[in-house]
């Protein structure tokens, strides 16, 4: 019985290294037949980029070139936007062009590492071949255009953001006439996106408060991205942690089992909505007499309450209060009992009330960038939450210029790229 098993050990390593048998493939030359198939997929790869990248070719991609070059010719191919002329093409649209493209490319440009990890496996089991050898630079080139792909974008991205915090007035002439250019539109545009009608995009016009449905919207679409914050909707606050349901402006005093039952099915409910596996950090936007928004975040890392509130004097009169005179702290109370519950579904439970060795913060007024006007608040309260994604925390300072998400004293900038962003969500 052991004569008979060694053959098959000798035939199952000479299976693993065969000698070349293949056929041409142009451009390639000869290949072997066990990775034609991923040199049909590199060329075809070549070909879908060339629609984007006239100057790419299969000869420039074949040859050992360097991320500069790439780079050079993506910087004339894809010219920065250096001013807001108007009186031309909306330069939204130009600049949404060029991401697009951008995007399209790095998604195609994705598949390179997949390809290479496969074809270098198969490789390993034949001869060496010229073939071979030159797939393998194309793949790398193919690997450096994608990093140079995403790294233009990026600056694109960012040039387009600082030109719209920049010039403040003339976003708000490109944000009335995108408003004016959709107007028209037939509300079947919006049917990708049911919760949305015109109605609710003109909130994002310039002067106006935001609507739920607004509001609504980004939260889902970001922390569902984000696979770690359960972001709350709208009506969450006033259903389970004020009396009022509909003004959101007195703050619960006795809870219930009730109470605390309705919270659970409402995390329940809204993981799933989100098509969260877990999550660590939890954001709540509260509409306060339906004229004002501000939000809360709970942070199961960094053990910390936060209440982020834009109105200047709202911060700073009630920060030099005692304690029990702040505005929200009563809200603060529910908001502790609101998390032992959700550190209780978490699996990692916490005890907050009357607990004075808690190593947790609880910040009824936390300090963020303020709003110079009555009508900001909605677009804060969504920048809240793009910090928390990006940061954990409301940063406030320079720290965030740099990332397209600094607070800005006239916010119509991202008025500007929130409406952008819905329109691309709408496939507008």
């Amino acid at each position: 019985m052991l004569a008979r098993a060694s053959p098959k050990r000798n035939r199952f390593r000479t299976e693993t290294h065969h000698r070349v048998s293949g056929r041409q493939c142009h451009p390639f030359g000869y290949v072997c037949h066990c990775n034609r198939p991923y040199f049909k997929q590199i060329l075809s790869l070549v070909e879908n980029c060339q629609a984007y990248l006239p100057f790419l070719t299969f000869s420039s991609v074949s040859t050992i070139t360097t991320n500069s070059s790439y780079q050079k010719c993506l910087d004339q191919q894809f010219p920065a936007l250096h001013s807001l002329d108007i009186s031309a093409t909306r330069p939204y649209s130009y600049v949404e062009s060029q991401t697009k493209q951008l995007q399209e490319l790095s998604r195609q440009l994705s598949s390179v590492a997949r390809i290479k990890k496969e074809f270098t496996k198969r490789i390993n089991n034949h001869d060496n071949l010229p073939s071979d050898n030159l797939a393998l630079i194309v793949l790398r080139n193919l690997e450096m255009l994608l990093e140079e792909v995403q790294s233009k974008k990026t600056s694109i991205d960012t040039a387009w953001w600082q030109l719209l915090d920049r010039y403040p007035l003339k976003v708000e002439d490109l944000l009335t006439g995108l408003m004016n250019d959709i107007r028209n539109s037939p509300e079947s545009f919006w049917k990708t996106l049911p919760n949305i009608s015109y109605r609710d995009f003109q909130t994002l016009g310039v002067g106006r408060w935001l609507n739920d449905e607004i509001i609504n919207h980004f939260i889902e679409k970001w922390c569902s991205e984000s696979r770690n914050t359960l972001g709350f909707g709208t009506f969450f606050a006033g259903s389970c942690l004020f009396e009022d349901k509909a003004s959101c402006l007195v703050a619960k005093e006795y809870l219930t089992l009730e109470d605390e039952q309705k919270v659970r099915r409402c995390v329940i409910r809204r993981q799933n909505m989100l098509a969260l596996e877990s999550w660590d950090s939890v954001f709540i936007p509260i509409h306060e007499g339906s004229s004002h928004w501000y939000s809360v975040r709970i942070d199961f890392i960094l053990r910390r309450i936060d209440i982020y509130d834009s109105l200047q004097e709202t911060c700073l009169v009630n920060r030099s209060k005692p304690i029990p005179l702040r505005k929200n702290t009563n809200l603060m109370l529910v908001l502790m009992w609101l998390t032992e519950i959700l550190a209780s579904m978490r699996g990692e439970p916490v005890v907050l009330e009357n607990n004075l060795q808690c190593d947790w913060i609880c910040d009824p007024h936390s300090k963020v960038p303020f709003q110079p006007n009555p009508y900001d608040c909605g677009v804060h309260t969504l920048w809240h939450l793009k910090h928390i994604l990006e940061y954990r925390e409301v940063m406030v300072g320079p720290q965030s210029n740099k990332d397209g998400l600094s607070f800005t004293n006239n916010m119509v900038g991202k008025r500007l790229r929130l409406a952008q962003e819905l329109l691309e969500d709408a496939a507008l």
